[in-house]
């Protein structure tokens, strides 16, 4: 064999071992995440009451607008408002002065727009990730005891890291408001899976909130 078809296989068989290897990362990390799910619930007449909601926020974006994706957190949010199984909402989100860009003000408005006060919306504009808006719920807002609210394989991600930090939380499964093109539902099952993997990897190495406690 010629050393052009022998470093073929080389390459090729490392390539099967990586890709391997990333599919057995994503499923497992997938399956470890996934055993919070029996404490999501898609309806409000079942779900339990708790003092605080916590919404977590996502970048998409059109034109000022919450995306289909956030649009539909918001709805659940409201619904679960509306229906006294919270009584306050913390919306969790991003905030980036120097990219002149901010998740609280339109979670806020899309919840006013849907009849939640204002009064009954607290923001926190430092979750800049799941594990971040889980840790301030507690270490900032004082909460350690909440309704997760976003789709269910964000809820069970967020549950996932609650459970390792010591904090009691249950989800809220939210919808999509509009539905979503193929592309786009490819690219959001993409990230979820590879933000399993990553949330294995903050309790690996025992990350925290990049801002504990600053409001």
């Amino acid at each position: 064999m010629s050393r052009i078809g022998r470093t073929r296989r080389i390459v090729l068989f490392w390539t099967a071992a990586a890709l391997i290897a990333a599919l057995e990362a994503v499923l497992t990390a997938g399956w470890l995440v996934g055993k919070t799910s029996a404490r999501i619930y898609s309806s409000a007449n079942d779900i339990p009451a708790r003092e605080v909601g916590m919404v977590l926020g996502c970048s998409e974006f059109s034109n000022g607008r919450p995306s289909p994706t956030l649009a539909g957190r918001l709805q659940a949010a409201a619904e679960l408002y509306h229906a006294g199984k919270v009584h306050k909402l913390v919306v969790s989100g991003a905030d980036y002065p120097e990219k002149f860009y901010n998740e609280i003000p339109a979670m806020t408005r899309g919840l006013v727009a849907l009849g939640v006060p204002e009064n009954a919306i607290a923001g926190d504009n430092k979750g800049l990730r799941t594990l971040d808006s889980v840790l301030r719920m507690r270490d900032v807002f004082g909460y350690d005891d909440f309704i997760t609210i976003s789709q269910r394989n964000h809820c069970e991600r967020a549950l996932y890291l609650a459970d390792h930090h010591g904090i009691t939380t249950i989800g809220f499964e939210a919808g999509i408001s509009s539905g979503l093109y193929l592309d786009e539902w490819l690219g959001s099952a993409i990230r979820a899976s590879l933000s399993n993997v990553k949330a294995i990897l903050d309790i690996a190495i025992d990350r925290h909130a990049k801002y504990p406690t600053e409001r």
